[in-house]
């Protein structure tokens, strides 16, 4: 099949559109019109022969035909966008990132400031959400998290590692004792996560070592209301190091049980692989700078 000519002024706005699911703001971003987005897609479906959004008085969504040709050029044209750039421009544009929540709250976020006295020109759009995502088919710059499923069209590189801690307040300990062995929780005020996707009580200790619902005090989806619970004396908390390493310096909680922590689980950082954008290279770089054993 030959192409209209005028296909490649296209798609620019079907890009944009399907990156933003949104005709208006594809348009802000373009520095057009909604009308002038609308008319391009419309046109290119016509020259493709193709329905690329499904529409209505709310929002545009991708169909399936859609989402497969943005997963195909959408990489070729970044890449050409990219060979076109000055090898010595600053690096710029929205960087997109998804970081699971506890890392990307505690240890991520007071980096942020940091990158971006250095590199003044990018943007963040940050996704923290405990999920596994798509990098390649939501557009994810850079993800960090746990290693999933392989896929190689990823690059993983490692990031640092995921201990697990286990403290108290010097409050609790006082009123309520010592424990000295994984026994001695059964005695105790335990404070426990549970997985809002599949409702499962938290494993302590590795999968030997499970606090059930009638010896938990205290259940909450949000790991932040667990450590702020431990400060305020209501029990023993079990949550990832960086939850959990700065109360410990501050000596508003006393690490337990140090002994049978579990070892620790690596955490990942991902991206696309082929020839990285700057802003995402140079924060991959900024990344192993400060977070890489």
């Amino acid at each position: 099949m030959t192409l209209s000519p005028d296909v490649h002024r296209l798609l620019p706005a079907f890009l944009a559109a399907a990156d933003c699911q949104s005709f208006s703001e594809a348009a802000r971003q373009l520095g057009i019109t909604p009308a002038a987005v609308s008319k391009s897609v419309r046109l290119l479906e016509q020259r493709l022969g193709m329905t690329l959004f499904g529409r209505n008085t709310h929002f545009v969504a991708l169909t399936d035909e859609g989402a497969a040709l943005r997963d195909q050029i959408a990489p070729l044209w970044h890449a050409l966008n990219q060979a076109l750039v000055s090898p010595t421009a600053e690096p710029a544009d929205l960087l997109r990132i998804s970081v699971i929540p506890g890392f990307g709250r505690h240890a991520l976020l007071p980096e942020l400031a940091s990158f971006q006295r250095r590199y003044p020109q990018i943007r963040f759009e940050l996704s923290m959400e405990a999920r596994s995502v798509n990098i390649i088919g939501e557009r994810i710059d850079i993800a960090i998290g746990q290693r999933t499923l392989q896929d190689q069209r990823v690059v993983t590189r490692e990031l640092r590692p995921m201990r697990m801690m286990m403290a108290a307040s010097p409050a609790y300990l006082a009123r309520y004792g010592t424990p000295r062995t994984p026994e001695d929780l059964a005695h105790h005020r335990c404070l426990v996560h549970r997985n809002p996707g599949n409702g499962r009580l938290q494993q302590w200790l590795g999968d030997e070592t499970l606090i059930d619902e009638q010896a938990a005090w205290f259940i909450t989806t949000l790991p932040d209301a667990l450590m702020d619970a431990a400060i305020s004396g209501m029990g023993i908390v079990y949550l990832a190091d960086w939850y959990l390493a700065r109360p410990v310096e501050e000596g508003k909680l006393t690490p337990l049980l140090s002994d049978y922590y579990p070892a620790p689980q690596t955490l990942w950082v991902k991206y696309a692989g082929g020839t990285q954008a700057p802003r995402a290279r140079v924060f991959v770089d900024y990344l192993l700078e400060k977070f890489a054993v």
